[in-house]
């Protein structure tokens, strides 16, 4: 497929200019942090794959992240390289990217992370160092140095036995001599004077395991892996001098101040190495420390959950200061209600079990009130629902949300009493358990009577469970979903006009229900064209056509009012034209997620390759990735739209983004009909969007003589136009007339643009 990009679109290059990009917004969590490093001026403080500096005067933070160009992902470690003004970012895969503060410049270093010759495992940056013009970094498979005033790699030093790759924890700088700790070698020195490439110039000065070095006011200093705290002196005499506690995870020099960081506390150390000071936090009940630095006066804590927190030493009086956002980076879904943005985390793991990878997860729901302010629901105050996965919204109760989570049934939060009901096995019979107290619900979709329809996956089959605006639970079975194979789950429903209830499945394909039939249902697998029984995505469009996408391909019902008088349906592929080959559209692909803009595009996700823009005529508009824009992921597991401005926010595990796309849903009048862009400047090479419309609506536009250039119909709320006439031609400048009518005509308006070439 070829693929089309706006030249006003973020790309990447290997070095980006900090800089927000216009048409992308980032609604990343900092909550979650992992590093933490200083200047004189600011703290630095990292999230899984964002940075955030926090200036200790005026108290104002500066984000860095993709949208401003850092794209980097798995961030474990900062350091800072005072005399260059770099912040020197690493991560557990081998990423690296240098901030440079003064230029205001970005690079991007991969070369490790692209390295085949290196184990995944091995690609981890332990730490980083700095000296003579390098940075050095200690990691999984030896020492790489990074040259600062290029930003460039230099050598590699493989000073395991033999030159082979070993894990270098900790690494230091002392007397000119370099000091590394290798797993399963030892603590072993060589001087900066020689060939540190060699590896027979590399002497082992102590067998035991260290886990971290560091040099402290003209002292060297390391952890055995006994716990004992050490000092190194030049002659290789080591003398253990206290013990450090349990938990231990590093050192971070501030000045003259030694800070000790263990999963549970921050510790200051004196220059005789003795604690005189500590600020404990608990794993178990808070999450933990990930990381913490001390300047004038303060502590600044990395945090696993919540945040960086700025800590009086001497009183203990903390606060946040981590910029606002949702809870969780690891996002299950988006959805905008009434100008508000609602977020909810975790969900399931692998296979859609909720159990995997990292057990059942336990966040609260965020919410971005009328897009300009971070409120938030805690779990205590959901009772503690685990694997939450969707939130919905009916219309005709807009007061209610509705949390269905993949193990603890549905919840149902009343907004203006901010009270919680659950309903699962215990308190209804419509709901039933897949093993004990264990009751999954993917999400409520809402018919035209306010109706809410969700799937209940139980053992061997699913059923459809109703919950009308009374909050009173129905269910319907039939014997096409009890056909469901062993290990099914099952997708929220879409609904079409004709109240037909469309649903995906893990293991049984497609399924369709309308109790209005006579509860007439089928269900749809390989026998009858699709790809793959495991169909993860469903989306109906304005043309009636209903976008199926599965774990190896894409399948259209080009009608589904099919569905009311066939026996049986079976989807077809759609083939598109590829430098003159029939090929079909996403052959093989494993799709994600679809959603249907208000241009009626598609915007289509497939697994590790980003985000595909379908038009309606099966042509492809963009494809993004994190390579040529802001995406956090080439794994988009969610594509959610605000209808009434078109922004479209793609959901992943490692944040949320959104773009300004302008294709919204139909309006019920013509009284909000927008043009943009307006003028049209020159060199200026996308479309120009009407939208506002409603659907079906007539759109004419003519130059002000009258003479029509351009004619089309809505789909959806908005229409584009390319600015060429009838022939294919530019049109010249000037002011054109752009007149919309509804379909019966009982609605009309006029609108203008002017055209700068």
């Amino acid at each position: 497929m070829k693929f089309y990009y706006q030249l006003f679109f973020f790309l990447v290059s290997f070095v980006s200019v900090a800089q927000t990009n216009q048409l992308w917004k980032g609604y990343y969590s900092y909550q979650e942090t992992t590093a933490v490093e200083k200047d004189n001026q600011n703290i630095y403080i990292a999230t899984d794959n964002a940075v955030f500096a926090y200036n200790e005067s005026t108290k104002e933070t500066d984000i860095y992240n993709t949208i401003n160009g850092l794209k980097i992902d798995g961030i474990n470690t900062l350091g800072y390289a005072k005399d260059y003004k770099k912040l020197i970012v690493g991560s557990k895969n081998g990423k690296v990217a240098i901030i440079d503060l003064a230029a205001d410049k970005i690079y991007q270093l991969n070369d490790i992370f692209s390295k085949t010759n290196i184990p995944d495992n091995q690609k981890i940056i332990n730490k980083i160092i700095f000296h003579g013009g390098f940075a050095y970094l200690a990691t999984g498979y030896g020492i790489t140095a990074v040259r600062l005033n290029d930003n460039h790699f230099g050598d590699t030093y493989y000073v395991a036995v033999g030159g082979e790759m070993a894990n270098v924890k900790g690494i230091a700088i002392f007397n000119n001599q370099m000091y590394a700790t290798v797993e399963n070698e030892g603590l072993k020195k060589a001087s900066m004077n020689t060939n540190l490439i060699d590896y027979n110039n590399w002497q082992v000065i102590d067998f035991d395991n260290w886990v971290e070095l560091t040099t402290y006011t003209n002292q060297l200093i390391g952890v055995k892996e006994d716990l004992s705290l050490n000092t190194i002196s030049a002659a290789n005499v080591i003398t253990s001098v206290d013990e450090v506690w349990g938990g231990f995870k590093k050192f971070s020099v501030s000045g003259d101040v030694l800070i000790e960081v263990t999963h549970e506390a921050a510790r200051l150390r004196t220059t005789n190495l003795a604690v005189y000071n500590e600020f404990t936090y608990s794993l178990s009940e808070k999450g933990g420390v990930a990381d913490a630095t001390f300047s004038n006066g303060d502590y600044f804590v990395a945090t696993n959950q919540n945040g960086c927190l700025k800590v009086a030493a001497d009183t203990k009086e903390s606060e946040n200061i981590s910029p606002s956002g949702p809870l969780s980076n690891n996002v299950s879904s988006a959805v905008v209600n009434n100008k508000d943005l609602w977020i909810t985390f975790g969900g399931y793991g692998v296979d859609m079990d909720p159990y995997r990878p990292n057990g059942l997860t336990k966040y609260g729901i965020s919410t971005f009130k009328n897009m300009q302010t971070w409120q938030h629901i805690t779990n205590e105050q959901l009772n503690g629902l685990r694997a939450t996965i969707n939130i919905s919204f009916n219309p005709q109760k807009p007061n209610l949300a509705y949390i269905s989570t993949f193990h603890d049934g549905l919840g149902v939060w009343d907004i203006n009493q901010e009270q919680l009901t659950v309903y699962n096995n215990q308190n209804t019979d419509a709901l039933q358990s897949l093993i004990e107290n264990d009751v999954r619900v993917f999400g409520v979709a809402f018919d035209r009577n306010g109706t809410g329809w969700m799937t209940n996956t139980i053992p061997d089959f699913a059923t459809l469970v109703t919950i009308d605006k009374n909050n009173q639970l129905d269910v319907y079975a039939s014997n096409v979903l009890r056909g469901s194979p062993i290990g099914s789950s099952f997708l929220m429903p879409v609904i079409d006009n004709n109240n037909t209830k469309w649903f995906g499945s893990r293991l049984g394909g497609l399924y369709a229900f309308n109790e209005t039939r006579n509860n007439k249902a089928m269900q749809i697998t390989t026998t009858h064209n699709l790809p793959d029984i495991n169909v993860q995505a469903v989306a109906l469009d304005y043309k009636n056509e209903l976008w199926i996408g599965t774990l190896r391909g894409l399948r259209v019902i080009k009608n589904v009012d099919q569905f009311l008088t066939s026996p049986q349906l079976s989807p077809t592929n759609i083939v598109i034209e590829q430098e003159g080959q029939a090929e079909e559209l996403f052959y093989e692909q494993n799709i994600l997620h679809i959603t249907v803009d208000g241009s009626n595009n598609k915007w289509v996700s497939i697994a590790e390759s980003g985000v595909f823009l379908i038009s309606d005529t099966y042509e492809t508009i963009y494809n993004f990735t994190p390579e040529n824009s802001p995406l956090p992921s080439n794994d988009i597991t969610s594509i959610s739209i605000d209808g009434a401005t078109g922004e479209v926010f793609f959901v992943s595990r490692k944040g949320i983004v959104s773009l300004k796309n302008f294709a919204t849903t139909p309006a019920d009048d013509l009284d909000a009909i927008k043009v943009y862009p307006n003028p049209v400047k020159p060199g200026f090479t996308g479309d120009v969007k009407i939208s506002g419309l409603v659907s079906d609506a007539n759109v004419k536009i003519t130059d002000v003589a009258g003479n029509l250039v351009y004619e089309t119909k809505s789909l959806g709320g908005t229409v584009t136009w390319n600015t060429l006439s009838f022939s294919g031609a530019k049109v010249p400048s000037g002011v054109y007339m752009i007149f919309i009518s509804s379909q019966d005509g009982s609605l009309d308006a006029v609108k203008k643009v002017m055209i700068i070439r």
